[in-house]
């Protein structure tokens, strides 16, 4: 039996300086995605007001990314999202609103996008959402081969939200789809056995799809205050399946209780997460087959003092049970301390906790949608997590974030490209062929992130927000923390430029990484494993710094009709956000909307 693989969650601290009560009231109020569907953000609800108008060009970082990665920072082709919008309705109003937008971009992307919500009732949301974005690009990848690298995304979502008392029920449901190529290669050209069709010596040019169906259904107070007495839960399930035919089933509850004592207030979260794999790679024994696994957490916490300073002290614990693996339990700690010297201005924080994160099936392929399809990437483990910092406000327009976090990991996985020679009679001497999907290594690694982040709206016409990252790791074994940047930075600025036109302009970059291709002379090409015999050579290659631009313009003809533009990519930089696999350069996207 195969010992736990380790790996960071890395958990990213995010939210502004500003404290705001929620108002308390026999009504609804919510936040609405009309992007996709609703996810609430709750803490301002219990208020219901008149049906808004939605400002459909206020500047948003984008969502989509060509190559499905779920990672949003690198948008080579993007639609830009509407703003979240406060449903609010009146008997003297129609309840209904609806927007269509459709369009075409460069090298045939056709585009189109529904959404609506309706206020049925005083305390009661509906809403649908559905989506196409394609292409049928070409790429010309580093050793000079114009591969096809088409790519789909389809999206259906519907939600609904009910007000129950105080508390807010939610359920969502929606499906994903997304297809494409596994079109890249790293360095060099093609080799010749690659380019015979119908070639099945690996993933090179074959299709992929990706297709997801799911439910959530959740139950909390958006009004509580700390020192409430409240109880909560969150379920999930999704049924995930590939074009390569491995499917999983995954499933998560979380109950979330708050109670108060004599002194302080009691916390507890706890749950039970369930996910299964089938035609996957089994990394114990060497086979094809399925793997599940059932993981128990409980966290226990007590938070006493008040919204100026207060301390939670506490305790994550977790037992798994994976069917290839040793049952086991894991427990870090759960500390953080708060306080805001002067209230609304400025916050200090820091804590110590840790994380276990469950490498399921889904997520590592929506992370990196190139790794070998049967990949079986066992679980990991923080120990532990030391972070603080302070956020505020520089002015009433301006609000900031600066904060460092160390953690400490161990058996990090990593993405790396295999390399070996293809032993067949026609091919004398036999070529030396890189596998494009990505299999992984371990190591331990010390992190640490310095963030700071800054937000500013100096009027009605103009926002800014700016974020940086910066890293150093510290590694056991392997010279480098592959594929990992030493740091990264957004920039996201929009103008109204009058009351018909808007701009807005998004500036991504990532830092230079190592990437890595595992060379192994002694090992034949088709050795379906991730053993990395003694004989292996270790090859390095630089990816160089990622600098993508977006621009985006929308113009309101009338009240319903408006048109937009968006030119993705216009620093014309072919960055490789996954080794040997070049995003598209330069392209753009115009169409019209109506809203209803």
């Amino acid at each position: 039996m195969f010992n736990t693989a380790r790996y960071i969650f890395t958990l990213i601290l995010l939210g502004t300086a500003v404290f705001a009560q929620a108002q308390q009231d026999t009504t609804l109020t919510k936040e609405v995605e009309v992007t996709k569907a609703y996810k609430p953000t709750l803490s301002d609800a219990n208020k219901l007001n008149s049906m808004p108008t939605i400002d459909e060009t206020e500047h948003q970082k984008p969502t989509f990314n060509y190559n499905i990665n779920s990672q949003p920072v690198f948008s080579t082709f993007s639609v830009n999202p509407l703003k979240a919008a406060i449903v609010e309705t009146s008997k003297d109003q129609d309840n209904g609103y609806g927007l269509v937008r459709a369009g075409l971009g460069t090298t045939f992307r056709p585009y189109g996008e529904v959404f609506f919500n309706n206020q049925n009732s005083r305390n009661s949301l509906f809403g649908i959402h559905a989506m196409h974005l394609s292409s049928f690009d070409d790429i010309e990848l580093e050793g000079g081969n114009k591969v096809d690298a088409p790519f789909m995304k389809n999206e259906v979502d519907l939600f609904v939200k009910h007000l129950v008392q105080d508390n807010v029920l939610s359920v969502n449901l929606d499906f994903k789809h997304d297809a494409f190529n596994y079109y890249g290669y790293p360095l060099t050209a093609v080799t010749d056995p690659l380019l015979e069709d119908a070639q099945t010596i690996n993933y090179f040019d074959t299709k992929q799809s990706f297709a997801k169906g799911g439910i959530n259904i959740g139950l909390k107070n958006p009004t509580a205050e700390y020192d409430d007495a409240t109880i909560g839960f969150d379920f999930t399930y999704h049924y995930f399946g590939t074009k390569t035919d491995q499917r999983e089933h995954y499933a998560n509850f979380v109950l979330d209780v708050q109670q108060p004592m004599v002194t302080g207030v009691g916390l507890l979260e706890g749950g039970v997460l369930y996910t299964q794999a089938r035609d996957i790679y089994l990394q114990a024994d060497s086979t094809t087959g399925n793997r599940s696994q059932i993981i128990i957490h409980a966290k226990p916490a007590w938070f006493v003092g008040d919204e100026t300073a207060n301390i939670t002290l506490g305790v994550n614990t977790w037992f798994i049970m994976v069917s290839d693996e040793d049952t086991e339990a894991k427990i870090s700690p759960n500390i953080r301390a708060n306080w805001a010297p002067v209230p609304e201005l400025i916050n200090l924080y820091a804590g110590i906790d840790g994380d276990y994160v469950s490498n399921y099936y889904s997520k590592i392929a929506y992370e990196n949608p190139f790794v070998d399809p049967e990949h079986d990437v066992m679980n990991s483990f923080q120990k532990f997590r030391f972070y603080g910092g302070f956020d505020g406000k520089f002015s009433k327009k301006t609000n900031f974030k600066i904060s460092a976090e160390y953690a400490i990991i161990d058996n990090q996985p990593f993405y790396y490209l295999s390399e070996a020679l293809y032993l067949d009679p026609a091919y004398n001497p036999a070529p030396s062929i890189v596998d494009n999907t990505f299999k992984f290594l371990y190591d331990n690694i010390d992190r640490l992130k310095l963030n700071a982040e800054v937000f500013h709206a100096s009027s009605d016409k103009v926002d800014l927000t700016a974020s940086v990252n910066y890293y150093t790791y510290k590694l056991d074994e392997q010279e480098e923390a592959w594929n990992l940047p030493k740091w990264d930075a957004n920039l996201n600025i929009g103008y109204k430029v009058s009351e018909q036109l808007s701009l807005s302009a998004d500036i991504f970059l990532m830092g230079e990484r190592k990437a890595l291709i595992v060379e192994q002379p002694d090992l034949p090409l088709a050795y379906p494993t991730n053993i990395i015999l003694p004989s292996a050579i270790y090859k390095s290659s630089n990816l160089e710094t990622a600098f993508d631009l977006n621009v985006k313009g929308n113009y309101q003809i009338t009240n319903q009709f408006s048109v937009f533009a968006q030119l993705n990519n216009f620093g014309f930089q072919k960055y490789q956000r996954w080794f040997g696999y070049p995003v598209q350069s330069f392209n753009m996207l115009a169409g019209i909307s109506y809203s209803f």
